[in-house]
């Protein structure tokens, strides 16, 4: 314990770096004075983990108090402060953590939105000795990513947008081609009231959560500026809503084709019907389980990536005087 009281970079910088939050966690509760501690560059086990995206490490601030106002407004040999380092692109380790060039740029504005809360208003335009400000510095390292974002959004809203097309198209055919029972006699598509109710309601629902579909995943193609903030809340909350009207119209579009099998050979062959409605699930597993990945980057981005700097409980148990 010796050498780590007198080389505390030898410990705490290196734990603080990896992300080894278990070991720097021990060190601080042990021995307070180490959290005061900078590096060769004067940076403190904060500045570090912000540099390389540990978020643990990161919610330190809020439970060693007594440092928050040393942090926050330090600065390393580059006169980077707090803010600095969140504007900073991450390292490739952490961005491949989520999937898809539009989510990392997600979580990096992330990032730098959470450090930003902390900083007194007149750190957050202060100029480092390059003379950039935080986010002139973030919108220089993240010159590359903005602009791979703005290929993947596009590239995925015009995929999703085709297929919203696609069922528009047949579900607007199919409500004017109303399917008749086979009764030779007795051709009324009424002939099983409740079904046809359910044709009516699920093929009007695909319709119209398609349309709804096409007119945001078009405003993403048209109208968005693809800006750096952009991605932080409009196109994010863009692309929920166009995914999940996307799903409902599958949704609703399968309902809609079986239920027109119902009506059209509730009279001759009941099997079909039946065995055509279990056959219309696939396509609904199918996408679910394709998208899955995608829906959880979306689901993370938009909601799990927030809470991770907000922790339910104190880990330290460390009370500052």
């Amino acid at each position: 314990m010796k050498r780590v009281i007198s080389e505390p970079s030898q410990v705490i910088f290196i734990a603080a770096e990896v992300g080894n939050f278990e070991v720097l966690a021990e060190l601080v509760r042990s021995y307070p004075d180490l959290a005061w501690e900078v590096d060769a560059e004067n940076r403190s086990i904060i500045h570090i983990a912000v540099l390389h995206r540990h978020a643990a490490i990161f919610n330190l601030i809020n439970e060693i108090r007594t440092i928050r106002n040393f942090v926050v407004t330090y600065e390393d040999d580059d006169q980077n402060n707090l803010l600095h380092c969140a504007a900073k692109l991450a390292p490739p380790s952490q961005l491949n953590l989520v999937s898809g060039a539009a989510f990392q740029m997600m979580h990096e504005l992330r990032w730098y939105e959470e450090v930003k809360k902390y900083m007194p208003p007149c750190f957050v335009e202060k100029r480092n000795s390059n003379g950039k400000t935080p986010r002139e510095l973030f919108t220089e390292e993240h010159t590359e990513l903005l602009t791979k974002a703005e290929s993947w959004m596009k590239s995925m809203a015009k995929s999703c947008m085709i297929v919203s097309t696609l069922i528009a198209t047949e579900v607007f055919t199919a409500a004017f081609s109303i399917p008749h029972g086979d009764d030779d006699k007795n051709c009324n598509p009424i002939r099983n009231a409740i079904i046809f109710i359910i044709f009516a309601i699920s093929d009007a629902t695909a319709l119209v959560s398609s349309s709804i579909s096409i007119l945001i995943f078009l405003s993403m193609l048209v109208i968005a500026r693809y800006a750096e903030d952009d991605f932080f809340k409009s196109l994010r909350l863009k692309l929920i809503y166009g995914l999940v009207t996307l799903f409902i119209s599958i949704i609703s579009m399968m309902v809609a084709f079986s239920s027109a099998f119902f009506i059209t050979y509730s009279n001759s062959i009941k099997w079909v019907p039946i065995f055509v409605s279990v056959l219309a699930l696939a396509p609904i597993t199918l996408f679910t389980f394709l998208l899955f990945p995608l829906w959880s980057d979306v689901v993370y981005s938009a909601y799990f990536c927030r809470s991770i700097f907000r922790p339910s409980k104190h880990v330290l148990y460390y009370v500052d005087g």
